[in-house]
């Protein structure tokens, strides 16, 4: 249960997962530290090129980003939101596993109000929000929230794949194209030969390590405060 190399090195896990399937075909590459490998090396660029300090993870899950950066002293504080009661019950575990319930608050459904409770203008300027909410991020994301997320990073998985509402998609993209300068983040290959721990695995199961287990091809989205703002 602990993670074994990269960027998080040495976070703890429970043994216990809360995901929709019964086998937990992501965590493996969770234990290897190769998980979303893209955006936990993104997540350092942006902290370091533009010196974040705080991070709002909307959709924790069992906390790996938040918990993975915030123990390994990458940010100073982070603020969970986890609107899964048992998703909620295991990250607040592996929180007091890791010992950082100090730099840690943990609430439900994720919104901008408890943000603006927590945060200032001038804790806003250096935060991350890292975001994965199964397509609830083009409901969120909203033109009454600008005020308060403009000068903010955003680094939000896209889950349009889920939606049907294809209107709803097109005024998302709208409305951060027009008030963030943006990228898209593909995701990356990973190379299960430079892992010593599978080097005694046949082949079949040290790809299989690697697997996320996703529905599809999916990419995230990066949205940087405009210079005018």
């Amino acid at each position: 249960g602990v993670v074994k190399n990269g960027i998080y090195k040495n976070l703890k896990l429970s043994k216990q997962q809360n995901w929709k399937s019964s086998i937990d075909t992501d965590l493996s590459p969770k234990l290897l530290g190769i998980y979303e490998e893209q955006v936990q090396k993104k997540i350092i660029k942006l902290k370091e090129d533009h010196g974040l300090e705080y991070l709002v993870n909307f959709g924790a899950g069992e906390g790996y980003h938040a918990i993975g950066l915030v123990k390994n002293d990458i940010f100073k504080s982070c603020l969970c939101f986890e609107m899964d009661t048992n998703t909620k019950n295991i990250l607040e575990k592996n929180i007091n596993l890791n010992e950082v319930d100090q730099k840690i608050k943990v609430y439900n459904e994720a919104n901008f109000d408890e943000v603006i409770n927590n945060f200032d203008e001038k804790k806003l300027e250096k935060t991350l929000f890292l975001v994965d909410v199964e397509g609830y991020e083009f409901q969120l994301y909203r033109k009454e929230n600008l005020n308060f997320i403009k000068k903010s990073f955003h680094l939000i998985e896209n889950h349009e794949d889920y939606i049907r509402d294809k209107k709803l998609i097109s005024e998302f993209f709208e409305f951060m194209n027009g008030n963030f300068e943006s990228e898209i983040l593909h995701n990356t290959s990973r190379n299960p030969y430079t892992i010593d721990e599978l080097k005694f695995l046949p082949d079949d199961e040290r790809w299989l390590m690697m697997s996320e287990g996703r529905p599809c091809e999916m990419n995230w989205l990066i949205f940087k405060p405009c210079k005018n703002n």
